[in-house]
């Protein structure tokens, strides 16, 4: 008819493969272990840019936005799978989640609620917070052991990516998901009050 819609559900592509697993056990999923003490890691192969063109924040507020992500570099995505297989194989990996759809706040978020854990993510001072958290960039969020950090490195350094990595965050103790930026609060919101947001939106799907 001639009446008004409003499509609830962002625009995505959702495309399925399968491949062979030779050891389920070694599976990496967005569940972030309760463990005190480990750190959080972007691996990011955007390179600091930030683009916010086409992401799911500017499709949010009626936009298109400028500058869409690309993968500027094959060799980074080629170094960036083998570290990552690297590390599963050796179990220096708690917890992964790729950051290309919705961007570092939606990744944090969905780690948070797997894990049913609280988060502190401390955002690098020279970059601006609202396109850190939001652009689609190429890259990844992983949960390894302090123990396991200079073993972690070594594996980034030896394929090409320690210069793409930065810590970003650790577990809280409070059940919240928590954001600085030069050592000021630029976010605080109750892992509940945010699930219940985002379930919200699948109720109305």
């Amino acid at each position: 008819g001639s009446g008004q819609k409003r499509i609830t559900a962002p625009v995505s592509l959702i495309v399925s493969a399968f491949a062979p697993c030779a050891d389920i056990r070694l599976s990496l999923t967005p569940q972030l272990a309760q463990e005190q003490d480990s750190v959080l890691l972007l691996v990011d192969l955007g390179r600091g840019r930030d683009r916010l063109g086409g992401s799911i924040l500017a499709q949010v507020l009626s936009q298109t936005g400028a500058t869409p992500p690309d993968v500027d570099s094959a060799e980074d995505l080629k170094h960036f799978w083998n570290a990552i297989q690297q590390l599963g194989r050796e179990r220096r990996i708690l917890a992964y989640h790729d950051r290309s759809d919705g961007g570092l706040l939606a990744t944090m978020v969905e780690m948070a609620f797997a894990g049913h854990v609280g988060v502190d993510i401390e955002l690098p001072a020279d970059r601006d917070p609202f396109a850190g958290l939001f652009s689609e960039e190429l890259g990844a969020v992983i949960q390894v052991r302090e123990a396991d950090l200079d073993d972690v490195y070594g594996v980034l350094r030896q394929h090409r990516l320690k210069h793409h990595v930065s810590r970003i965050g650790a577990l809280n103790s409070k059940f919240a998901l928590r954001v600085k930026h030069r050592n000021q609060v630029v976010f605080n919101e109750d892992l509940g009050e945010l699930r219940a947001i985002w379930s919200d939106v699948t109720r109305r799907m």
